[in-house]
């Protein structure tokens, strides 16, 4: 039985539960072996492109994370992840040090999340730290774009979140992030369950849509065009006495940004390019593994854009959808729901220019979320992200 002092010392941890240590079935792989190669799952179907697994918004020891890279690294290799991107709390110390690169079969790549004065800032691909202490927030967007980088406004609706919406120039938004869209808004629950309940029933029961990161997503894309939507873990894996609480293993396969890339090895260009463009989709795995997911659209039988693309209205166009397993689907047309359908496969009339994103729930719970597909009148040239 748990002393009174041990039952205290859990009640003050503010992070999720587990009280079974990352169990490593499979040896480390060495850093040169096996890279370039894909999970062996199942792959899409034709359209060209590969389905890449991964995680994203890290942090590790170089910040307030418990990881060090090669233990990361071990988790990653364990779940079969194609890629991973830390982003430790205002540092680029880890990308300095030689820290990104392949570990086992996973590319680990390194970003930065920023704290600025109106909320947290992820920033991908780049390479010089920024001095947030003398720049406002849309300083700070527009100097990582001068360096190439990508943007996103990081937990937007929970603590420290996003407060100046009158910004421009971001890439996207997460939609999802489990540390606090799930985790920090269910601490009392964790405190009381952690150590009698099993890790992933436990961490199921949290998930629930994010209604309101969707909201602002659909609201910004509304009032800003196209931009990207990711999911997030923001695991830091707290651990005290022995026990792990918010564990990477399981925060890992609670949330995953999955990247539709060319069949061609993986490289951080490749990565960084399929994030860009929204070839992305959210998905949910606690359960239900979710690759070989597509969200098309096609003109006849021909497919003319995925997910993030742009392409223009002409009658006749559809929506198609394939899951691996049999889902409920909502089409979300601006915003707004606007038809339901249940199975395997999916097929949907395009009604007029938009942005079409698909919802796909397993027993009232969210199970993917993917990028919408903007359908441009006719006279409209797609928007370049930026």
């Amino acid at each position: 039985m748990r002393s009174p002092a041990f039952i205290t010392i859990v009640g003050l941890l503010l992070a999720g539960c587990s009280t079974v240590p990352p169990r490593y079935q499979a040896p480390f792989l060495n850093m040169e072996q096996n890279k370039n190669t894909y999970s062996k799952e199942a792959d899409l179907a034709d359209d060209g492109y590969r389905d890449l697994t991964g995680v994203l918004h890290v942090h590790t020891r170089y910040s307030d994370g418990a990881g060090t890279f090669a233990y990361i690294g071990r988790v990653a290799n364990e779940q079969n992840l194609d890629y991973l991107i830390t982003t430790d709390h205002n540092t680029l110390k880890p990308l300095r040090d030689g820290k990104q690169g392949w570990y086992g079969k996973t590319l680990i790549l390194v970003g930065t999340e920023i704290s600025t004065a109106d909320g947290h800032y992820v920033a991908l691909n780049i390479k010089e730290e920024i001095d947030r202490e003398r720049r406002s927030p849309q300083d700070i967007i527009d100097e990582v774009n001068k360096q190439g980088g990508l943007g996103f406004i990081a937990h937007p609706y929970v603590k420290k979140r996003w407060t100046d919406w009158s910004v421009t120039g971001y890439t996207g938004i997460e939609i999802y992030n489990a540390a606090h869209d799930a985790v920090d808004e269910n601490r009392t629950r964790m405190v009381v369950w952690t150590l009698a309940v099993a890790q992933d029933p436990f961490y199921y029961s949290m998930l629930d849509r994010p209604y309101d990161p969707l909201g602002i997503f659909d609201a910004m894309i509304k009032k800003h065009g196209r931009l990207v939507g990711i999911g997030s873990t923001d695991a830091h894996e707290h651990r005290v006495m022995g026990i792990r609480f918010a564990p990477y293993g399981i925060l890992f396969r609670m949330v995953r940004t999955h990247l539709l890339v060319p069949d061609a090895p993986i490289t951080p260009e490749v990565v960084y390019a399929a994030i860009r463009a929204g070839h992305a989709y959210v998905s949910f795995e606690l359960v239900t593994k979710a690759r070989g997911f597509t969200w098309s659209v096609k003109d006849k039988d021909q497919v003319i854009g995925i997910m993030g693309d742009a392409v223009n209205f002409r009658e006749g166009l559809t929506l198609e959808a394939a899951l691996p397993e049999i889902g409920y689907m909502t089409l979300f047309k601006d915003g707004e729901p606007i038809e339901d359908q249940v199975g395997k496969q999916g097929s949907f009339s395009v009604q007029g220019p938009g942005a079409y994103r698909l919802e796909v729930s397993r027993q009232a719970k969210p199970w993917i979320l993917s990028n919408p597909i903007y359908i441009q009148a006719a006279q409209t040239q797609p928007a370049a992200l930026p």
